[in-house]
């Protein structure tokens, strides 16, 4: 319902829909999308279920809308990395370093809520299904340009693009269920720099 609507109404928009947005947002990230329901937001923030489904339409339309927030957060970071004009290992390097960083001084939740969310999608409605498949699309069409930028340069294997990029999208959801594991990062980085360095670069990363 829109905010010109709800005043038609006489009611007038006191949800804080930011607020719901950034709850929603970490309580999916630490406990699992589809563990965490639309009592539990309104519990956690206070506000009415009326108002949120005035503000969001339904459960499907709260998870769409995180998920288009945690798209800025997460993953156009991996989409600036690889729109980055510089060496192949040097895009490598950044993105395990962004996928490793300690979560805990950021004040952030271990692990992926994007690979969450697409792991659990059987439980989500048509609209975050929907939003799940473009964001993937999206993201593998990243991973296809940079590996054909790679390859111009000379710094690619001689893999098919899309199967290298799957490859990539793979060893991030892989990464992605160690952390929440509970894998030191220092772990998952030797583990990465193996699983991309020696298939994408043709050889082992030297070892410290």
């Amino acid at each position: 319902m829109s905010k010109k609507s709800a005043s038609a109404r006489g009611r007038p928009k006191t949800l804080d829909r930011d607020q719901i947005l950034q709850t929603a947002l970490m309580a999916y990230w630490e406990q699992g999308p589809a563990n965490v329901s639309i009592n539990d937001i309104c519990h956690l923030t206070g506000a009415s279920k009326p108002g949120v489904y005035r503000e969001f339409e339904s459960d499907d339309g709260l998870k769409g809308s995180v998920l288009e927030q945690y798209r800025g957060l997460a993953i156009q970071p991996v989409i600036d990395i690889l729109e980055r004009d510089q060496p192949t290992l040097e895009t490598l390097d950044a993105l395990i370093e962004f996928m490793t960083q300690e979560r805990a001084p950021l004040g952030l939740p271990s692990g992926c809520l994007f690979v969450m969310m697409r792991a659990q999608s059987h439980h989500f409605g048509p609209s975050t299904r929907e939003k799940l498949t473009m964001l993937r699309s999206d993201l593998l069409g990243h991973y296809e340009t940079w590996i054909e930028r790679s390859k111009s340069r000379g710094e690619f294997a001689d893999i098919p693009t899309e199967i290298a990029a799957l490859f990539m999208d793979a060893q991030h959801g892989g990464a992605m269920r160690m952390q929440r594991e509970g894998v030191p990062n220092t772990t998952i980085a030797r583990v990465l720099e193996i699983s991309l360095k020696t298939p994408i670069l043709g050889a082992g990363p030297a070892r410290a």
